[in-house]
Order: C-alpha cells, then structure tokens, then sequence
C-alpha cells in the first residue's frame, strides 16, 4: 500500500513538474514563446490615414516616387499640400489615392476636412 501511495505520489509531482515548464519556442533565442505582436509597419510609400492622423507624419522621398495615402479611418479624408502643389480630393474610408513628387523640396500638407491633421514630405 506504501508503494503504491509513493507512486502515485511521485507521478503527480511529476506531471505537475512537466505542466510548469511552460510552452517552448525553439525559434526565440531563450526557449520561451512571446505572444507580443509584431510591429505593424506600412508598405512601402504608403501613408496611412489612420485615427485621424497621418502615419508616418514626416516621410523622405526620392523624386520621382508615388505616394500612396490608405484612408483606414471611418471619415473620409483629404491629402493637400499648405502650397498647392496637389490635392487627393475626399479620400472614402478604405479607398486610397496616389501622388508623383517629381520636384525635389520639403512639402507641408494637411487634411482640408480636419485642419489639426498635418504631416510633411521631404522630396530629394
């Protein structure tokens, strides 16, 4: 009977240790999983409209490059430059438009619905 209580004993010490260890993730430099998200980054050229905000607020570009602005908010949105080198027009919620930077220069621009909405294109 004392054997058999040791045993039962010994098994249960035993699959609690095994269930503590944890999960393990031979891909993470220490072992262990991360369920940290990843950091969401934008396409390439790409601004988002997002939280009433452009993301990223100041982008450095090439001339010649095209800008493409993501509305992902539920507002529609404008991208106008503070000097009138373009205007997107009304930007839907989920509908983008595009615009070539064929002069070099630093551009200020905002959202003509949302005045506090701003950002900046660098242009070398």
């Amino acid at each position: 009977m004392k054997s058999l209580f040791a045993f039962i004993l010994l098994f249960a010490i035993g699959i609690g240790f095994i269930s503590s260890s944890g999960c393990k993730d031979s891909s993470s430099p220490n072992g262990s999983y991360s369920s940290s998200p990843l950091p969401q980054q934008n396409p390439p050229n790409t601004i988002l409209i997002k939280s009433f905000a452009f993301t990223p607020a100041l982008d450095t570009i090439s001339v010649g490059t095209t800008i493409t602005w993501t509305n992902q908010d539920g507002a529609a949105h404008t991208s106008t430059s503070n000097s009138g080198a373009w205007d997107t027009g009304s930007i839907a919620p989920g509908a983008s438009k595009t615009t070539v930077f064929n002069t070099a220069g630093t551009f200020l621009y905002h959202c003509t619905f949302h005045t506090s909405m701003t950002g900046t294109i660098v242009v070398k």
